[in-house]
């Protein structure tokens, strides 16, 4: 989601997910959520985390992941819950949790899952069935705690960028971050570690946050991720300014410590706000 504005204005899609309704008793019920502060080994209050809590791999999550949670978020200087962030590297096949400081507004990273499986090649989705990972800013859209693969949580692939870039017709979809150790087009951590992310990013959108999601070819800083991008870019010329973009993102991240919020224009490029 571009998030461009306000921050009520930004977080009234999280607000109707969570079953808020008029926007008096919406910012009083984001308040009290964002005061909350806990473990990941309780069920926070929210209509969100009691309908997650039907499922019993999301109970059992708790009691296996939410001590390991607790811990990584400690380690890390970090109350729990907080604003989390999703970065994936899909040449390093990593996927970073990262949550911001109470303390500092910087976003700190908490944890690192290397992916168990991967399909396609570097390079953006384009459409349906070409078994490519996405690459670009997107946000989590749903959970799903009686997924095929164990735990899983879908992505808002194609985003505003994809719908211009992208096959008009047949775009693709359903893309998730999951558990189990097979990947068309998703990004697969297995079982134990998607626990701790699902469990992470579901306490976060329960207390009010939209959490997004980085997806990157490879990590812009290395000169190895250069070389690479280099040559491929080389055989397919549009995939240079591409990068280019998503690195203007990448590095906004990294200067700032913070996503830099953006809009698409007309072309389908991002358009990151000072």
């Amino acid at each position: 989601m571009a998030c461009v504005g306000s921050w009520l204005a930004c977080w009234a899609p999280v607000m109707a997910r969570i079953g808020v309704g008029c926007a008096s008793a919406g910012l009083a019920t984001v308040l009290a959520l964002t005061s909350w502060a806990g473990s990941a080994r309780e069920f926070a209050p929210g209509t969100l985390q009691e309908a997650q809590a039907r499922y019993g791999r999301v109970r059992e999550a708790r009691q296996r992941a939410g001590g390991r949670l607790d811990e990584l978020f400690a380690r890390a200087g970090l109350g729990y819950p907080a604003p989390v962030l999703l970065r994936a590297f899909k040449d390093e096949g990593l996927l970073e949790l990262w949550a911001r400081s109470a303390v500092t507004g910087r976003f700190v990273r908490v944890a690192e899952f290397p992916f168990t499986a991967s399909s396609g090649g570097l390079g953006p989705k384009r459409r349906r069935w070409d078994r490519q990972i996405p690459e670009g800013f997107y946000s989590v859209k749903g959970f799903n705690g009686a997924s095929r693969f164990h735990l899983s949580m879908e992505v808002d692939y194609p985003n505003a960028s994809d719908r211009v870039l992208a096959d008009r017709r047949h775009p693709g979809n359903n893309i998730f971050i999951h558990g189990n150790e097979v990947s068309i087009g998703c990004i697969p951590i297995g079982d134990r570690a998607i626990e701790q992310v699902y469990l992470a990013v579901l306490d976060s959108v329960s207390a009010g946050f939209d959490v997004p999601v980085h997806i990157f070819p490879c990590r812009f800083a290395d000169p190895e991720c250069g070389r690479t991008l280099q040559r491929h870019a080389g055989r397919i010329p549009a995939l240079r300014d591409f990068w280019g973009n998503l690195e203007d993102g990448y590095r906004r991240f990294e200067q700032q410590g913070a996503p830099a919020p953006f809009t698409v224009d007309e072309t389908g490029r991002y358009v990151f706000q000072p």
